[in-house]
């Protein structure tokens, strides 16, 4: 490839220009079909509950590393942030997907009939750690059972409607998002029942999971990111811009920093088959049962 500055490029003759041009032309020419090709090869990930929080910074990095990204949410025409992000990224992909819905499930997974998914991140769940029934004789029980229904089957029935698009991939990983609540040796005091149950219900299924799918050669991994910063409030310019509650998580040291979602990719990507089932924190520290 042929580098010349603009003056050097005025100065020299007309046949030298019409050279530089014809080596500029030849080396676009070639390198569209290599990036073409590359983009074609790229890994795909699939990512439910991508509209917000976690899901929303997966999305971003993954694109970002050039994956193919199947991000999945419950009302896609609410998802302003995602749509915003499959706008600037045309590797992402917007999908209806509510993980307890067994007709979405099966048209989605018809869908991508034939397509490999290299790693399918079960993330959707409903999240209450720091809100809703925390005691015992306080615990809305019609709700403790949906929190079970989306943050244990759901997870579940994904997993099986999207096992072959996985085991057809190079990577073949499917992801589980845990929490360090679903851990019963960690378990301090008795907040948040409802889900720290669901996570540990969603942990024991996910290990059992991962030794029926290990001898298709699918890696079945359990992980708890945190309260990852994803706002990057920690960084914020103006203190007093920062809500109320993440200013108390973060002098209560309560948040991981943004670049746990960046750290998290990088634990996905090194996993093998040896690390199924194994449940692990953000940071790589394996996390007792």
């Amino acid at each position: 490839m042929i580098t010349i500055t603009a003056t050097l490029y005025r100065l020299v003759s007309a046949g030298m220009r019409a050279a530089i041009l014809a080596s500029a032309l030849a080396t676009i020419t070639l390198a569209a079909p290599a990036a073409a090709e590359a983009q074609k090869n790229a890994p795909t990930i699939l990512i439910t509950g991508a509209s917000t929080g976690h899901g929303l910074a997966f999305t971003e990095e993954y694109a970002r590393l050039g994956w193919h990204v199947i991000a999945t949410c419950r009302t896609p025409a609410k998802a302003d942030r995602l749509n915003a992000l499959a706008g600037k990224f045309p590797n992402v992909a917007v999908e209806q997907l509510d993980i307890v819905d067994d007709t979405q499930i099966s048209a989605l997974a018809e869908k991508y009939r034939g397509k490999a998914i290299d790693v399918l991140m079960n993330n959707a769940a409903i999240n209450t750690f720091r809100f809703g029934a925390r005691n015992f004789a306080k615990i809305d029980y019609k709700w403790f059972e949906e929190v079970l229904v989306v943050n244990v089957i759901g997870p579940m029935k994904v997993s099986e409607a999207f096992q072959e698009h996985v085991a057809a991939s190079r990577q073949k990983k499917i992801i589980a998002m845990t929490s360090t609540g679903g851990s019963i040796a960690e378990v301090t005091v008795p907040i948040a029942i409802p889900y720290r149950a669901s996570k540990a219900g969603l942990n024991m299924a996910m290990r059992s999971y991962s030794i029926a799918l290990k001898a298709k050669g699918i890696i079945v991994s359990i992980i708890a990111p945190g309260t990852v910063d994803t706002e990057d409030y920690m960084n914020a310019k103006d203190p007093s811009t920062v809500p109320a509650n993440y200013q108390t998580m973060i002098k209560g040291n309560l948040l991981a920093p943004r670049t746990a979602i960046n750290d998290m990719i990088k634990l996905i990507d090194r996993l093998t088959l040896e690390d199924s089932g194994v449940f692990y924190e953000w940071t790589g520290r394996v996390i007792p049962w």
